[in-house]
């Protein structure tokens, strides 16, 4: 008889030669390509053999706790999850990503089956521990912490969620075309496409990012291409947020409209703060800041306070350090990889942080092959085509890690 009713699903992925075998059929096939590429064929079956046997030795060793399921990454996405369900997740890190973002709320343990090939930031459990663990888990012994999701939803409804980060860009990793929106502007822009990062993910491919522009912008010194091709007059306010604002309050019930005009009037107040008007206005050309001023001259009373023209917004260390690492931060960072200034495209809305108020939105101008993926999973993604926008925010479910 089983010590608990509950189901326990251990998530595991293929091995580097279970992947080859697939293609290669055989294993003198499989060691023949290996070496041919240069690679240690040894390692590979070391690899594997640790691999299988690790989730082997749990599936025996807990047996007696509850009922069992073994699930394979490539099944998470049609798999449906019992409420009561316990997941167990067996290496790497990358891995329990793939799998939060399709639980609702059931708790993750991640287990590392091999620390001497893998850090293992989310596997802080050793499979001889498993059983203990879910014991104290099922019993409600264990702490767990949440997890940040974020959301990227397209016109259409689709939906996509992401654990670790979004890319937003072309398939095949050219050249993409949008139009990026945030804070109440929007610009045109051409770049290798923008990634979308939570806290738990902002160690990882956001990081390398940060540290790339970082050290690219401690070795130029000065401009050496010069300054023209770098348009202001691309950046421009997002006159939609406003018009949208205007309508849904006009068409509104009374109290409805009152409520939605003063939400707004809420952020401009915010906006008008001596510490934040440069947020806006600083991108702004001399046209585009009449314009913005007189949608907030609509929508409020009071004639907002003159822009203050100074350098643009910079995030510190201290306002970084609310979200890098940290796995429940009510807020994203996004970020644009290798911007192109041209006479078409601007290069100015580049880094940002998302919050509940303030979605990013992008609006795609490519022809064909644009693409939204998370988590590094790009065969599950959706299509990012001409005339598709996306809204991305922080989506409403969290994930439990088990610590």
């Amino acid at each position: 008889m089983k010590k608990f009713e509950n189901r326990i699903i251990i998530v595991k992925r293929e091995t580097r030669l279970e992947k080859v075998l697939e293609a290669q059929n055989t294993i003198s096939q499989a060691r023949f390509y290996v070496k041919r590429l240069g690679g240690d064929f040894a390692e590979y079956e070391d690899e594997h053999n640790q691999y299988t046997e690790s989730v082997k030795k749990l599936r025996q060793n807990l047996e007696e706790l509850a009922s069992i399921q073994v699930l394979d990454r490539k099944y998470l996405p049609n798999f449906i999850f019992a409420a009561n369900d316990v997941v167990v997740v067996i290496g790497q890190d990358g891995l329990v990503a793939n799998t939060l973002k399709y639980l609702g709320g059931q708790p993750l343990i991640g287990l590392n089956p091999d620390k001497s090939r893998w850090d293992g930031v989310l596997l802080p459990f050793a499979p001889e521990d498993a059983v203990k663990i879910i014991d104290d888990t099922i019993r409600g012994k264990r702490k767990y912490e949440e997890v940040t999701i974020a959301k990227a939803r397209l016109q259409s409804g689709q939906e996509l969620l992401a654990v670790n980060d979004f890319f937003i860009g072309q398939k095949t990793h050219t050249s993409a075309r949008y139009v990026i929106k945030f804070r109440g502007l929007k610009e045109p822009q051409s770049s290798s496409g923008v990634i979308v990062s939570t806290g738990l993910g902002s160690t990882g491919w956001m990081k390398s990012i940060i540290a790339g522009a970082s050290r690219l912008n401690a070795s130029v010194i000065g401009r050496p291409y010069g300054g023209k091709q770098e348009s202001e007059e691309l950046t421009e306010a997002d006159e939609e947020v406003y018009e949208d604002v205007r309508h849904g309050a006009e068409e509104a019930a009374p109290a409805e409209g009152e409520q939605m005009l003063a939400s707004e009037a809420k952020a401009i107040r915010r906006m008008r703060n001596p510490k934040r008007s440069r947020r806006l206005t600083d991108y702004l050309s001399a046209d585009s800041r009449s314009d913005f001023l007189s949608m907030n001259k609509i929508l409020l009373p009071v004639q907002p306070s003159a822009p203050r023209i100074g350098k643009k917004k910079t995030y510190g260390p201290s306002e970084l350090s609310k979200v890098v690492g940290k796995w429940g931060a009510e807020e994203l960072i996004f970020a644009v990889r290798e911007p192109f200034p041209s006479k078409s495209t601007g290069t100015n809305l580049v880094f940002g942080k998302i919050n509940g108020d303030e979605p990013l939105r992008l609006e795609s101008l490519m022809g064909e092959n644009g693409v939204i993926f998370s988590d590094g999973m790009e065969a599950d993604f959706m299509d990012f085509n001409s005339g598709a926008e996306a809204v991305i925010s922080i989506a409403d479910k969290k994930g439990r890690i088990v610590v």
